[in-house]
C-alpha cells in the first residue's frame, strides 16, 4: 500500500489546524481565559517531518505508511517528536527507532520550524544514559514501565553531539523546495 498522505493533504490539514488554533486563541482571549492551546496533531507533524526528510535530506523513501511514525529504506525506523511549547516531551517506554527527529514548532503559528535529526538508536547506550532527572536515566524509567518525560532544554544538551542535521524552515512552502545536491 502506498503512502497517500500527500503534500497537498498536509498543507490543507496544517492550514485547517492553524485556523482552528487562531479561532480558539481569539475566543479564549476575548473571554479572558487561560487554557492550554492544542498541539499540532501527530498526522500533520509526522508528515511535515516526512516532507522535510524528502526535500531537505534527500530521502524520498521515508514513508508514513508503516507501523510507527515513519520508515525509511535508507535509515530504518524514524521516530518523530514535535513540540510547540517548553513543556516536557513524552516517550513511550517500549518505542524503538533507528533515528529520531525533533520538530521544534514553538513558532509554528508563524510557519517557522527547526528540525533536528539525532542519529541514535533507541537501544544505544548513549540514548539509554540520558538523564531524565537528577537520579534516573531514560533506561531506568523505561525498565520501570514509566514514560520518560523531559523538556527540550534538558534533552538537547545531552544529545547535541549526535545531531546530524539542523534544518531551519521559514515558511510552510519552504518545506517543499528541494535542496540542490552537490557531489
Amino acid at each position: 500500500m502506498s503512502d497517500t498522505y500527500t503534500k497537498e493533504l498536509v498543507k490543507f490539514q496544517y492550514e485547517l489546524h492553524k485556523q482552528y488554533y487562531s479561532g480558539r486563541k481569539t475566543s479564549i482571549s476575548s473571554a479572558k481565559l487561560t487554557v492550554r492551546m492544542p498541539c499540532i496533531p501527530e498526522d500533520i507533524s509526522e508528515n511535515l517531518i516526512k516532507f522535510i526528510i524528502h526535500y531537505k535530506l534527500n530521502d524520498p523513501t521515508s514513508t508514513w505508511n508503516c507501523k510507527g511514525d515513519l520508515l525509511s529504506q535508507k535509515n530504518g525506523k524514524q521516530e518523530c517528536k514535535c513540540f510547540t511549547s517548553d513543556g516536557p516531551l513524552s516517550f513511550t517506554p517500549t518505542s524503538d527507532w533507528d533515528e529520531i527527529y525533533f520538530l521544534d514548532a514553538r513558532n509554528w503559528i508563524n510557519d517557522k520550524f527547526v528540525l533536528y535529526r539525532i542519529s541514535l538508536k533507541r537501544t544505544s547506550p548513549e540514548w539509554n544514559s540520558i538523564k531524565v532527572n537528577k537520579t534516573q536515566t531514560f533506561e531506568d524509567q523505561t525498565k520501570q514501565g514509566r514514560r520518560p518525560r523531559m523538556g527540550w532544554d534538558l534533552l538537547f544538551p545531552q544529545i547535541s553531539n549526535f545531531c546530524t542535521a539542523i534544518i531551519n524552515i521559514n515558511s510552510l512552502e519552504d518545506i517543499f523546495i528541494p535542496v540542490e545536491v552537490t557531489e
